[in-house]
């Protein structure tokens, strides 16, 4: 139906009460288009919402179908968290954040400052944040805090995933389609195989140098990643698309576009070998949701999966945090929003999760536990792209949350 259509149709609607509804509806439109006034970055977008939102409020108010489509509105005109902080001034839960914006990787401290490392397109933390593994073009790095650059490399192909072994002294990337593996002072780089899924590998907790990986057929391989001998394997879920290890090893999360599974891990220290198990669908997830992110917690009892809900009743698109339980397999919403979230951060202590939000340019601190308050900050482009013009700023992205 279009918007002429509808509100023909608005217009023949008798409202009981009329005079006392247009009131109240003026009253609620005002307030809400006066408390969005700040925040908008787009301000003709949101005025069209707005006096949209005025033109159906009073047909809604008292109308039998007024709740499906007050919380339609509600959704559209509350894109963000009200009375977010203006600025990042702390970390809330402390630690440090990797950022990743047009303008490079920046480093940012519990304070809220921040440093530009330099023009990079991905970065990871070593274990203890000591150095950064940073990935531009063909050539892999690693920076002090400072931004000074200790060692590079040339690869074949162009680096991404660059990850950092749990001992610090090993660093698995991908140049092109392989997977190769270097050592912290960047000597002793090594194919470990030739062609690699789409998942980033992951270092297991279980030994000091093993790496799972999803291998050229579909397999989840396990491998030692100093003499690239294959010590566990099993079937990979199709689609694999990320790998995350449980801090402790026992278990290993595939996520896949549409679903979640767990691996209850195995290993023979004696023989050296890994048995991943065959693959458990970890929770059921809502129909045609798309997992965008996934990630057990630091303590390892619970995995964090962001995912991108699709419209439905009338609602637009949203995103939703969830929490898994991986023992019991339960599950629970965290937090939903309208629009999309595009990433996911753990805190060093597991106590927070930090979701960036890009549709209300804010980033939210959320407590792992459901108590407490969400904090949100606002203004994030722009104090990620310093100097461009606030209509040209774009969303970073988090590349990790260390120490």
């Amino acid at each position: 139906m279009n918007e002429q259509r509808l509100r023909a149709l608005l217009r023949e609607v008798p409202v009981p009460e009329a005079e006392g509804a247009e009131r109240r509806g003026r009253r609620m439109v005002a307030a809400a288009f006066a408390e969005r006034q700040p925040r908008p970055r787009s301000k003709p977008r949101r005025l069209a919402i707005a006096l949209a939102g005025a033109t159906l409020l009073l047909a809604v108010i008292l109308s039998p179908a007024g709740a499906a489509v007050r919380d339609w509105i509600d959704e559209t005109l509350s894109v963000g968290v009200r009375d977010a902080e203006p600025a990042l001034t702390e970390i809330p839960g402390g630690g440090r954040l990797l950022v990743a914006s047009p303008q490079g990787s920046w480093l940012v401290r519990p304070d809220g400052s921040r440093r530009l490392l330099g023009s990079y397109e991905e970065a990871t933390w070593s274990p203890r944040g000591l150095f950064v593994a940073t990935a531009s073009g063909h050539t892999l790095s690693a920076v002090a805090p400072d931004g000074t650059v200790r060692w590079s490399l040339s690869a074949g192909g162009p680096v991404t995933d660059p990850r950092w072994s749990p001992s610090g002294f090993r660093i698995a990337y991908r140049a092109g389609r392989s997977l190769r593996v270097v050592a912290g002072d960047g000597t002793g780089d090594e194919l470990v195989a030739g062609r690699v899924g789409a998942a980033p590998a992951a270092w297991s907790p279980l030994g000091p140098h093993l790496l799972a990986h999803v291998g050229a057929r579909g397999d989840l391989l396990v491998v030692n990643a100093d003499t690239a001998e294959e010590i566990g394997a099993a079937p990979a879920p199709p689609g694999t698309r990320e790998l995350s290890w449980a801090p402790d090893g026992s278990s290993l999360l595939a996520a896949t576009r549409h679903s979640l599974w767990i691996y209850r891990v195995r290993a023979d220290k004696l023989g050296g070998q890994v048995d991943p198990g065959p693959p458990q669908r970890l929770f059921p997830l809502p129909a045609g949701a798309i997992v965008e992110h996934a990630a057990f917690s630091p303590r390892g009892k619970t995995v964090a999966a962001l995912l991108s809900l699709p419209s439905s009743a009338g609602r637009p698109p949203r995103g939703e945090l969830l929490l898994i339980d991986v023992a019991s397999g339960s599950g629970r919403a965290l937090f939903r929003a309208p629009g999309r979230l595009s990433g996911l951060a753990w805190s060093p202590d597991g106590r927070h999760l930090l979701l960036p939000w890009p549709d209300a340019d804010q980033w939210l601190f959320i407590p792992a536990d459901g108590r407490g308050h969400v904090r949100a900050v606002g203004g994030i482009a722009a104090e990620f792209s310093p100097g461009a013009p606030r209509d040209r700023a774009r969303f970073p992205r988090i590349d990790g949350w260390c120490c």
